[in-house]
């Protein structure tokens, strides 16, 4: 018999309507502990929304302070003990604080994991510093998430399971003693392509500051490249997009579309980009989804961490806007480079072991302790 695994998650990341990169990482989470032989029930949770948080939401001060334990305490305990549950993932930082609480009704037998999607600190500090000089209270509440995220490593979970070699570094520099490294999974479910000559695409969160300054950063060196093809752009918020259409003349907004359009969408580029241009929070989990359909991609040393390629035809060596742009350009007038970076996807998709990296965690939860 399996060990029962209790996995707790905001409601909307478990929710597989929708394909944004949170509920991508959510459901590679979730494929993962079932790949390491556990028994999966899932908890969904809901944040509060009162009074008190709007305020804190006003004044960004809310980031850790989502969610309240009251509501669910006595459910949680009675879930853990009759399910005979041996570990708790906390799907995402922000609910790690339960852990602290939990443990108290539960004692040492069972162990609590957070399973990362990023340290919020590390977005906000790009926030910050990218939009001109941090203020005094940014850099107070800065300090505020690195405090926070130091108990939570230290005091509160007994491992950690990180999307990138990048975060085992800065998760040790801030306390994290236990952590484990997973790359995205990656599986060959290739699909025909139909490209239209000289077309790129894009897929993201259009606000999500490294999505937004990505396209911008890039289609302004598209700009002074005199860029004759063009770019689809796929996502929302819908504001954002048609910005970035009134902006770019090459810039073509698609956009929210659901599962089928999007498929039907993404087989006519002659390349997917994935346009990072610094270590945000996280992976860019829909780059797996480009890999494992098989397209040709392009992405960079950034947009490339939380990844396992045995052939890197698709990373361009650096984080610069303007390398990336030549490289679309080059790839767009030329059949074999387009054909070598959809054969270097599909050799990264086939090539990936599922079950090493399942052994791995399987081995991961085993061994790790729980905190004192």
């Amino acid at each position: 018999m399996s060990e029962t695994a209790l996995f707790i998650s905001d409601q909307n990341f478990l929710n597989r309507d929708r394909s944004g990169g949170v509920q991508i990482c959510t459901r590679e989470y979730l494929d993962y502990i079932r790949l390491a032989g556990l028994s999966v029930k899932e908890y969904p949770v809901k944040p509060v929304i009162g009074i008190f948080n709007r305020i804190k939401i006003r004044l960004g001060l809310d980031t850790y302070d989502h969610y309240s334990l009251a509501p669910y305490l006595e459910d949680l305990v009675e879930t853990i003990r009759t399910a005979e549950v041996s570990i708790v993932f906390f799907n995402q930082i922000n609910l790690s604080p339960w852990a602290e609480e939990l443990r108290r009704y539960i004692g040492l037998k069972v162990k609590f994991v957070g399973l990362s999607h990023g340290n919020e600190s590390a977005d906000y500090l790009n926030e910050i510093t990218r939009q001109g000089g941090a203020k005094r209270y940014q850099e107070w509440k800065l300090g505020k998430l690195l405090v926070s995220e130091h108990r939570f490593f230290t005091a509160a979970l007994d491992g950690i399971v990180v999307l990138t070699t990048q975060e085992l570094a800065v998760n040790q520099w801030i306390g994290s003693q236990q952590q484990l490294y997973l790359p995205r999974l990656l599986k060959p479910e290739f699909m025909d392509l139909s490209p239209l000559p000289c077309v790129a695409g894009f897929v993201g969160t259009l606000d999500h500051l490294p999505n937004k300054f990505g396209l911008i950063f890039l289609a302004d060196e598209l700009l002074k490249l005199h860029f004759k093809g063009t770019l689809s752009v796929v996502g929302g918020p819908e504001q954002e997009g048609e910005k970035l259409a009134l902006r770019y003349p090459f810039i073509l907004y698609k956009g929210q579309l659901d599962d089928e359009r999007l498929a039907q969408e993404i087989m006519s580029w002659s390349v997917y980009l994935n346009p990072v241009f610094w270590y945000a929070r996280g992976a860019s989990t829909k780059l797996a989804q480009a890999i494992s359909l098989g397209l040709p991609c392009l992405t960079t040393l950034a947009g490339r961490r939380g990844y396992e390629l045995i052939d890197e035809s698709i990373v361009v060596q650096d984080n610069r806007p303007e390398s990336f742009a030549r490289a679309l350009v080059v790839a767009l007038c030329d059949e074999s480079r387009l054909e070598n970076l959809k054969d270097s996807s599909r050799k990264n998709a086939m090539a990936f072991d599922r079950k090493r990296h399942a052994e791995a965690f399987r081995d991961f939860l085993q061994k790790i302790t729980p905190v004192k």
